[in-house]
């Protein structure tokens, strides 16, 4: 992982931590979002991982409330 993308991934657990732990629990929160980063591991273009990860893993953690 690139120190960008860990930099942002770590915003992102915060951020939906934060949106999130009540709903679903906070040690479901990190997972949830590798889960999704990982998807995109052969992405020859990663400038919007960060983005894409950030909203597939607020909808599914929604789904899971």
């Amino acid at each position: 992982m690139a120190l960008d993308d860990q930099a942002q991934i770590e915003s992102l657990v915060f951020d939906l931590t934060r949106e999130f732990e009540n709903a679903v629990g906070s040690d479901k929160i990190p997972d949830e979002v590798m889960s999704v980063y990982q998807r995109f591991d052969k992405a020859p273009i990663r400038q919007f991982v960060p983005v894409l990860t950030r909203k597939i893993a607020r909808e599914e953690l929604r789904g899971e409330m």
